[in-house]
């Protein structure tokens, strides 16, 4: 049989990624349990989770210039170094305020990471077979993600092991990546802001804010939101986080496959339509076990659902060097929707109860719906 063109290089950045999600599969539920722990209120948590999304928001508009610079195999290494450090300053500096500064500045190596990681995959795949390689390369970040998760609900708040174990695991991604080649300089043009792209592509645009809000408060919040449903456990709170991650794992490569034959604008609204559901129905029914764990697996899966479409859509609109300026708008996108998602939706569980977790997040689903809705009749009246 024959392997894909550049097989190799995929399977050598979607590995890397892999572990990255082993790593950020411990550290959500950790840095969240452990702040719960201090008596810290779901508003101040929720603001916690969003520097890592802040930190992407202000890399982003710089990243191809610096790429540029500095060369992306340089500005790589650098953040290689820089991830498994400041996770290991985490348990070092037991304060909420250093907390916020090294939670940013895991983002910023973060998010670098998986920008380039993303345009080499991208730049990577073929039209014929992106969708589909783009799921699988979600799935195995999901897989990655749940085992972290699990990884965590082994090692106790109070002795920080799981920061150690994190901190390892991100010395061992720089491994496969470490020796990757530059695919070329990066176009920058002067005149393309991400506003620019906002209104050139409403709706690829869009769907990475909405992932982006659903994931970051969902993976954020959800340990906080269980607690009262699992006798105030906090292992047990943490394995929630493992059902949406394995919706994320599964339902991505069948959205994968039907996005490299259907309709890509139907399934987003479909998509949109089941997670309004789902989020409505997770205060009524997350008493009862079966249903807890259908409801995670649907919304974690239809959140990376909006990921899937949104970068199949990127690769087929945006070729050759311009991909990675709509690749840092894209991600600029999501990450305004992780700067915003925990600190709303946490301040709503503050000030409406926990059961706000899922109302307030499927009141959102539904304003973007919305809108949605609205700017594809008016781009189909303008053509």
């Amino acid at each position: 049989m024959k392997l894909p063109k550049n097989f190799f290089n995929l399977v050598r950045v979607i590995l890397a990624i892999s572990l990255a999600g082993v790593v950020a599969g411990i550290n959500l539920p950790l840095s969240t349990l452990t702040l719960k722990s201090w008596g810290i209120s779901s508003s101040i948590i929720g603001l916690a989770a969003s520097m890592m999304g802040l930190s992407a928001a202000v890399t982003t508009p710089f990243l191809p210039r610096m790429v540029n610079q500095f060369g992306q195999i340089t500005v790589l290494r650098i953040s290689l170094v820089t991830l498994p450090l400041a996770i290991l300053a985490l348990p070092l500096f037991q304060n909420l305020y250093a907390w916020f500064l090294f939670r940013f500045i895991i983002g910023l190596a973060a998010t670098i990471i998986w920008v380039l990681s993303e345009i080499w995959i991208n730049s990577f795949a073929e039209d014929k077979n992106r969708g589909r390689i783009i799921a699988i390369y979600t799935s195995l970040l999901s897989l990655g993600f749940i085992i972290g998760v699990l990884i965590m609900s082994f090692t106790s708040v109070e002795t920080f092991g799981g920061f150690y174990v994190s901190a390892t695991l991100a010395i061992v991604i720089a491994f496969p990546l470490w020796s990757m080649k530059d695919i070329g300089d990066f176009e920058t043009p002067k005149n393309v802001s991400f506003s620019e792209y906002l209104f050139s592509s409403p709706i690829l645009m869009g769907s990475s804010w909405m992932m982006g809000f659903l994931y970051a408060a969902s993976a954020g919040l959800l340990p906080i939101f269980a607690l009262p449903y699992v006798n105030d456990d906090y292992s047990a709170a943490s394995r929630t986080v493992a059902w949406l991650a394995s919706g994320e794992l599964m339902l991505p490569l069948l959205i994968g496959w039907l996005a490299d034959k259907y309709d890509k604008r139907k399934l987003m609204i479909l998509l949109t339509s089941t997670a309004i559901l789902v989020l409505f129905l997770i205060p009524v029914f997350f008493h009862l076990p079966a249903m807890r764990i259908l409801l995670l697996f649907l919304l974690g899966g239809v959140t990376m659902g909006f990921y899937v479409l949104g970068l199949t859509m990127l690769g087929e609109q945006f070729k050759g060097q311009i991909l990675v300026s709509a690749n840092a708008s894209f991600i600029f996108f999501l990450s305004i929707g992780e700067v915003l998602g925990p600190p709303v939706i946490g301040r709503a569980m503050d000030l409406f109860g926990n059961s706000a977790f899922g109302w307030a997040m499927g009141i959102i689903s539904l304003l973007f719906l919305s809108v949605f809705y609205f700017t594809r009749t008016l781009i189909s009246r303008r053509h």
